[in-house]
């Protein structure tokens, strides 16, 4: 068998909608899938385990083998296997780039035991993901602009409860600081233990937003709208959180960048989880273009990254059945497909 390889996008957190609420469903939250940067992993039967990638991912994708050996059926077990990660995404940057490699590697995992239709939610029960956020999870099998409804119970992963494209002509750039980190693992769960309950109010008004802004404006094409209630979600998030990471950005940095921006013009600009990446959204690729130039020439965003990206409207799940098809279609004809090949 020849080696399976999966290409995923990043994952965009704009902000949750409840954290240790009084009643009803916990987290939920909104974000946004982009097609880079992202990560391609292949798995190939080999004669014994081997894993090939960048130190600090090795034994994340040791463990998430493992993992996923003891969870899945025994009949679709997969033997032993060459794991190579050929591309990865900046580490604890707010892009999701843990769910979005352990995803990758479950779905070659499945393929490689014989499985061909999984859905991500059981991916990521194989290998432990979707503690909190399952905007990755869902983000990983449809794409887009993602609202998951939050849990009742620790062991839930969120439901996926609404879901738009993003207008194919909207951009998002991403800036990274090159030195810095966001939290993670037991720094993230101090944090969150740390935090005060979200006020009704605020998951209140948060859902306002949501409903009656965000995915009105996405739906109709109205980017100043999208773009200002997106800003506005991160800004009551960012207060919120703002005690345990420092302030409304977890980055000061970040934050002076972003207040420039504002000044500048640009309507939504916001953290993506715990950062310290900064999203800015823009109107289309000129003015991309524009925005990037402009940052990259102001002095905190020297020492960062900066990535031109747009909306992954389509996930890696659906493009593996495509792909699927095309192959079995005597009458196709050469295809490429973002996902599993």
């Amino acid at each position: 068998m020849s080696a399976i390889t999966v290409q995923t996008g990043a994952r965009l957190h704009f902000g949750l909608l409840a954290v240790q609420a009084a009643r009803g469903r916990n987290f939920g939250g909104v974000g946004l899938m982009v097609q880079s940067p992202g990560c391609e992993l292949s798995v190939e039967a080999a004669n014994r385990d081997e894993c090939s990638a960048e130190p600090e991912m090795l034994a994340r994708l040791s463990a998430w083998r493992d993992e996923y050996r003891l969870r899945c059926p025994v009949e679709h077990r997969p033997p032993a296997c060459r794991i190579h990660l050929s591309r990865a995404m900046p580490s604890h940057s707010g892009l999701g780039s843990g769910t979005q490699t352990a995803l990758a590697l479950a779905a070659a995992l499945a393929q490689l035991g014989g499985e061909n239709e999984i859905a991500a939610t059981e991916l990521a029960r194989r290998v432990g993901r979707g503690a909190r956020s399952a905007l990755g999870i869902h983000g990983f099998e449809c794409g887009g602009l993602l609202v998951e409804g939050g849990k009742r119970n620790s062991d839930d992963i969120s439901p996926l409860v609404a879901r738009l494209d993003l207008p194919e002509e909207w951009r998002v750039l991403l800036v990274t600081p090159n030195d810095r980190r966001g939290l993670s693992g037991d720094a993230e769960r101090s944090a969150f233990s740390r935090l005060t309950p979200f006020p009704v109010s605020l998951t209140e008004s948060l859902c306002r937003i949501v409903l009656m802004e965000l995915l009105p404006a996405v739906a109709s094409g109205d980017f100043s709208s999208a773009a200002a209630s997106l800003r506005e979600f991160g800004q009551l998030n960012g207060s919120h959180f703002a005690p345990v990471q420092g302030g409304i950005f977890a980055d000061p940095q970040m934050a002076e960048l972003a207040k420039w921006l504002t000044d500048q013009g640009c309507g939504g600009v916001g953290q993506s989880s715990w950062g310290p990446t900064l999203w800015v959204l823009c109107r289309e690729e000129s003015e991309a273009i524009r925005c990037r130039e402009m940052i990259a020439a102001h002095p905190p965003a020297r020492a960062c990254t900066i990535h031109l990206t747009a909306a992954k409207n389509s996930g890696v799940a659906t493009l593996a059945r495509a792909w699927a098809n095309e192959r079995n279609d005597p009458r196709s004809g050469e295809r490429g497909y973002e996902g599993i090949t």
